[in-house]
């Protein structure tokens, strides 16, 4: 029997894995960007008959899930990456106290950009889909206002022109551009000229990544502190503790090599990383954190650390094991 889908249903799902993509740089929050394209969809069936061209259901959708993304931040706190909130942590210090999932930026898995590419016809974005779901450029959208972030993404990312970004956010055009104009030097100041940020920009190599995570699973820590940069951040959320340099990571890291763990190789965030393992009283290998990895120089130049629950379901839903069997390698 064949099954008959709803015309609605039709004109909206093939737009729903670049939607999820929008609202999570909007909201820097991957466990939420479904939530808030399924209320994206309730709201255009609710207006769809204000849709007066099939053709045109992208860029419709597009600013129907801006606003409300701007209507969520307006009930949310800003969510900030690791390093971002206060200086560096004494490495012997005990880790601060973790604060709530929803201050902190979360990862989202790489295989959302699979299907959220622009449709054909659409204009050239000046940020392509690997750059845009790097965790900086992610992070640094979050220091922007709701106002700059949707402008700045519906014209570098989704490929609105002004007069459309304009009428998306019911504002004039000049004001959309001079928005534009201050949301791009604002970026800019956080990582770098355009020049400089290419979907290469801090990439982990295979090979690398595979030498650190057996690293840790053999607890050897001088092999962990050679791949590691002189200037390497870790951080670890939702604990606002982070470490700064490769001596004070390597002290930090000192009391925790030791501890048995496995590891499976993931992709976040268009970058390489590691789900991690720890042996529990059953046997089995309980997940821990999942760390996405920066490089830069051929050494590792950023740790984010991820141990909040709400950082891991997106993974979680796309497959990564939440334990592994005692036999596994």
């Amino acid at each position: 029997m064949q099954i008959r889908v709803h015309p609605f249903e039709a004109l909206v799902e093939p737009h729903r894995a670049t939607l999820r993509l929008h609202c999570y740089r909007m909201l820097g929050s991957s466990h939420d960007s479904d939530d808030i394209v399924q209320e994206t969809f309730v709201r255009a069936f609710r207006a769809q008959h204000t849709l007066e061209d099939p053709a045109a259901a992208r860029a419709w959708l597009h600013r129907i899930a801006t606003n409300v993304c701007i209507d969520e931040l307006a009930k949310r706190p800003r969510r900030a990456r690791g390093s971002g909130l206060r200086p560096p942590a004494n490495p012997d210090a005990p880790l601060a106290a973790r604060t709530p999932d929803d201050e902190w930026l979360e990862p989202a898995p790489s295989a959302w950009l699979s299907g959220a590419n622009p449709e054909a016809g659409s204009p050239v974005a000046q940020y392509t889909m690997k750059e845009s779901i790097a965790l900086a450029f992610v992070a640094a959208l979050q220091v922007l206002t709701p106002a700059q972030r949707a402008v700045l993404l519906l014209r570098d990312v989704v490929g609105f022109s002004a007069a459309e970004t304009a009428e998306a956010l019911a504002c004039s055009v000049s004001s959309a551009n001079s928005t534009l104009h201050r949301a791009r030097v604002a970026l800019e100041e956080r990582v770098g000229p355009r020049a400089d940020w290419s979907p290469e920009a801090g990439a982990v190599d295979r090979a690398l990544l595979e030498r650190y995570v057996r690293a840790w699973e053999k607890g050897d820590l001088d092999a962990i502190v050679t791949l590691l940069h002189d200037d390497v951040i870790l951080s670890m959320p939702p604990s606002p503790t982070w470490i700064a340099g490769r001596a004070d990571v390597a002290r930090f890291f000192a009391s925790r090599a030791a501890q048995a763990v496995r590891a499976a190789l993931v992709d976040a965030n268009g970058r390489a990383g590691a789900g991690f393992y720890r042996l529990g009283n059953d046997g089995e290998w309980a997940f821990i954190a999942l760390q996405v990895l920066e490089t830069k120089d051929g050494r590792i130049r950023a740790v984010d650390h991820f141990m909040g629950a709400s950082a891991h379901a997106a993974f979680f839903a796309g497959g990564l094991a939440r334990t592994l069997a005692a036999t596994s390698g």
